[in-house]
């Protein structure tokens, strides 16, 4: 297969074209070359970014890697994704793959497992994508395909304690939460109130989580190859999913010990990811954080900005996000993971510009854009 690697010019990393993004004002009204691009090509150790890549379950399927965008050939290994659900790219809520399809009713091309194309629907009410009534399921799709000539025709039918009933399908957005209606039996799905002979209705559920990787808060983790030791600065945006992060991990290069720098870790209390962040600090959104807790930031999209300078290859160990194999197995979260980027230093004062600086420059041109 051939991997999407992305020409880094569009990531903007120079392999990428850092070296002519944006400048920094020095003192008194005259401008300079940042000395920031040059410095991140220095030390950037690995970069991920779920969209860029143009991952999609697909293709992971094929190849179980995010690619590593910095060029430095440090990938991370996706390990027991299903790719499917939530548990993969996007996140959906059901998989089309599990439905049933009955060649006697309709033919329906399953495209994916959150993507299908019915083509004909051979005999009224009766179902050429359909699931049993006993079973959940929550659809939110779009619909494209409906032609004039077949407003009207297409349905959804289900079977509750009034009776059989039918939602009459257009193009556009569709929702159905089985647990909204008391009483199903026999099936639901798709169908039509006639036979249709020819068709191309393309029926596509709707990500929860467009553009992140979704991890399933029981087994899924990922761990960075080709790297032994941990990092100094580390960013990643994610979305803690619901109120089940308590005490789990979204990422850890501890080594074997609970005092090494550092792990990315969710407690009810304190201040959020700081609990195993020995001698470092924690920035939210690229704001110094002192007071919000994690639990502020369950259902939230933010970046976690992880600075320890105490970090050596002696005590810390092989980066893994979502969870820790070793000895912080079963530490599996459940969140919906955008991008990461991470370095092997912190700026000082000799390098020509400040922390902060630096925080707003990879916010604002690498994994803000």
């Amino acid at each position: 297969m051939k991997v999407n690697t992305i020409s880094l010019n569009s990531v903007r990393l120079n392999t990428i074209a850092l070296n002519h993004i944006g400048e920094i004002r020095s003192g008194g009204g005259g401008s300079k070359p940042s000395p920031i691009p040059q410095w991140i090509r220095e030390h950037i150790v690995f970069y991920y970014d779920v969209k860029k890549q143009g991952a999609t379950n697909e293709t992971l399927k094929e190849s179980a890697y995010l690619q590593d965008l910095s060029g430095k050939g440090r990938r991370m290994k996706l390990n027991n994704f299903l790719f499917a659900e939530m548990s993969g790219v996007g996140g959906y809520n059901d998989n089309f793959s599990n439905w049933r399809t009955d060649s006697n009713n309709g033919v329906v091309k399953i495209e994916s497992d959150s993507s299908i194309v019915i083509q004909s629907v051979k005999i009224e009410y009766r179902g050429a994508l359909y699931q049993d009534g006993s079973k959940k399921a929550t659809l939110k799709c779009n619909i494209t395909g409906i032609t004039e000539e077949l407003k009207g025709k297409l349905v959804f039918r289900y079977t509750d304690a009034e009776g059989s009933k039918n939602i009459t399908l257009e193009n556009g957005y569709f929702e159905f939460n089985s647990s909204e209606y008391e009483g199903l039996s026999g099936w639901y799905g798709f169908t039509s109130k006639q036979p249709i002979d020819n068709c191309n209705i393309t029926i596509t559920q709707i990500p929860e989580y467009p553009g992140a990787l979704v991890t399933d808060g029981v087994d899924d983790y990922g761990l960075v190859e080709n790297l032994s030791s941990g990092v100094k600065m580390l960013f990643m945006t994610v979305n803690p999913i619901g109120n089940s992060n308590s005490f789990k991990n979204y990422y850890s290069q501890m080594r074997n010990a609970a005092n090494q720098p550092f792990c990315v870790y969710c407690t009810p209390a304190g201040i959020a990811y700081n609990y195993s962040n020995l001698n470092g600090i924690t920035y939210i959104d690229g704001v110094l954080n002192e007071s919000i807790g994690c639990t502020k930031l369950w259902g939230l999209k933010h970046t976690i900005t992880i600075v320890n300078d105490t970090v050596n290859p002696t005590n810390s160990g092989q980066p893994a996000f979502f969870s820790r194999e070793e000895w912080r197995k079963g530490y599996y979260s459940k969140i919906a993971f955008y991008n990461s980027i991470a370095f092997d230093s912190i700026p000082t004062e000799a390098d020509g510009f400040t922390e902060q600086e630096l925080i707003d420059y990879v916010l604002t041109n690498i994994i803000g854009q």
